[in-house]
């Protein structure tokens, strides 16, 4: 997802400097720039933004878009808080709950935005990336003050990326939550595509029971999503991204820790502090953390 924006605001002109751990992705794109391939057309696109194999090159950015998994938002929040202007922002649209509050932590609300994207983007190998999905993307600022996203918000439409401002991003963030509850632990754990889980009976039961309760926590905090339906929102976009790999089951392709303790595990902790059950989130949890430790022995 990073390689995705980073990209294609590069293809529209921005200054743009990808940063990954993953060494060998960055040397091809410093040698031979990035391929874009378009999932379902078959057109393909090069970018050429900088891609760097030091912290110390992101060092005065204006932007920072966060896109590691939310397993390492700790440690780059750490690495990079030094690396923005002090008028900057850092914007997060990684998946889950919590990673907004870990990244306000180190750079204050007022340099800190959230939000969701309806892209989606696939890791094909190095120096090359599929663009998987598309949809808008929405952000706001922690502290209100949404006027300092407007150079973004401009950015990010000019490179192609239908974005907007809102003012209740929890709402967003929420809904979103709720949606890769009911699919992502399902498909890492049945090594199936989203669609594939609309096929069986047992896959469509647990779905159901898993949004459930999400949305049964979601309820208790208050929280309005932005669906009235929340069941049929997550079959719909399961629907629609019938051939797509979530992004934790590529997670268990490439043998990655999941981040399952920011999606079916947040809800687990959100009820408990509630006073709630969310029995089915649990047990999907716990399984997917024993594949976790089974992928890391394998190496």
């Amino acid at each position: 997802m990073g390689s995705l924006f980073g990209g294609k605001l590069s293809l529209a002109g921005q200054e743009v400097v990808l940063y990954d751990i993953n060494r060998e992705h960055m040397e091809r794109i410093r040698e031979q720039g990035l391929v874009i391939e378009e999932a379902g057309t078959g057109r393909e696109v090069q970018a050429r933004p900088r891609a760097a194999v030091a912290a110390e090159e992101l060092r005065g950015s204006e932007v920072l878009i966060v896109f590691v998994k939310s397993t390492a938002t700790e440690a780059a929040a750490r690495q990079f808080r030094d690396h923005l202007r002090p008028e900057g922002v850092v914007l997060t649209l990684q998946n889950g709950l919590g990673n907004e509050a870990i990244i306000r932590k180190y750079f204050g609300a007022e340099r800190t935005a959230a939000g969701v994207t309806s892209q989606g983007a696939t890791f094909l190998g190095p120096g090359r990336i599929r663009h998987a999905g598309r949809g808008p993307t929405h952000l706001g600022m922690s502290d209100g003050r949404n006027e300092r996203l407007a150079p973004l918000v401009e950015a990010l439409n000019r490179a192609g990326f239908e974005t907007h401002v809102e003012q209740d991003i929890d709402s967003l963030v929420w809904s979103k939550l709720v949606i890769n509850v009911g699919i992502n632990a399902l498909t890492a754990l049945t090594g199936q595509p989203n669609g594939r889980l609309l096929d069986f009976e047992e896959t469509r039961a647990l779905m159901a029971e898993l949004v459930a309760e999400a949305a049964a926590v979601a309820r208790a905090r208050g929280v309005r999503l932005t669906f009235a339906d929340p069941l049929q929102a997550v079959l719909e976009v399961a629907r629609k991204t019938g051939a797509n790999r979530s992004s934790m089951l590529q997670d268990f392709d490439r043998g990655r820790e999941s981040e399952i303790d920011f999606i079916n595990g947040a809800i687990v902790r959100q009820a408990g502090e509630l006073g709630l059950q969310a029995p089915v989130n649990a047990a999907l949890s716990r399984l997917v953390k024993v594949l976790d430790r089974l992928h890391l022995e394998k190496g």
